[in-house]
């Protein structure tokens, strides 16, 4: 009988994985939702708050995801060894630390709730390439919404970092207008102070010269597709 469920489901494989893989979504957009929300109220995440309650459920979540992944793989072992990271970002980390000596600041504990928003991307990517493989534009539409979370997480993480030193951080539009201005390296008015500041400032600037030439080819192929058309 075991035989017969595991190749009832082996059999529909890949729309399982989607499935799961949207639900992390979900989970992780919830997760976003709620860390957004206490972040701009300053709320602390390790006081048994909305965010510290429902991340410990949803890496439950995540943790169980996990396991059935490992079930559905044709080789344990081979997915042991290139997903066992995803594991450790399963971990509810916050719930660990209540129950732990360990002093942490507030910024470096909001760091950490991050975690778990990680096993968010690593779904998104591997759903968007199942859901568009070999589309050109499908591949644009998931660059475009993979780069978006980096820069709205990053925002996030600037401004709980930069709005208690920084007099340019007054909000979270001044953390989104750096994150423009940053992401496109045409340069932010806003310098950051804290080492953090400058880390994702760093990584932010990165990601926008190494993504943006990736849109740029994209609408050079849509120019030439419909050149070569026309001249049809």
């Amino acid at each position: 009988m075991l035989k017969n469920f595991k190749s009832y489901i082996l059999d529909r494989k890949k729309p399982l994985t989607k499935i799961l893989n949207f639900l992390i979504i979900i989970a992780s957009l919830i997760l976003v939702f709620i860390i957004s929300l206490e972040a701009f109220r300053h709320d602390s995440f390790l006081a048994h708050s909305i965010y510290f309650d429902i991340q410990f459920w949803i890496c439950i979540y995540f943790t169980l995801n996990f396991f059935i992944f490992l079930f559905l793989s044709d080789h344990k072992f081979k997915f042991l060894a290139k997903y066992s990271i995803i594991f450790f970002l399963c971990i509810p980390y916050l719930t660990i630390l209540d129950y732990t000596s360990i002093q942490l600041t507030q910024q470096q504990i909001y760091l950490i709730g991050f975690i778990p928003l990680i096993r968010g991307g690593v779904a998104l990517i591997v759903l968007l390439h199942l859901m568009m493989e070999r589309n050109s534009t499908a591949l644009f539409i998931s660059y475009l919404l993979i780069l978006s979370a980096i820069i709205y997480s990053l925002s996030l993480i600037f401004f709980i970092f930069e709005r208690e030193v920084n007099y340019q951080v007054q909000t979270f539009g001044d953390a989104l207008w750096w994150a423009g201005m940053t992401v496109t390296t045409v340069g932010s008015n806003i310098v950051p102070l804290t080492n953090v500041g400058k880390i994702v400032t760093t990584v932010l600037a990165a990601t926008g010269m190494t993504t943006f030439p990736i849109f740029t080819v994209y609408f050079t192929t849509i120019v030439n597709r419909l050149s070569k058309t026309d001249k049809k």
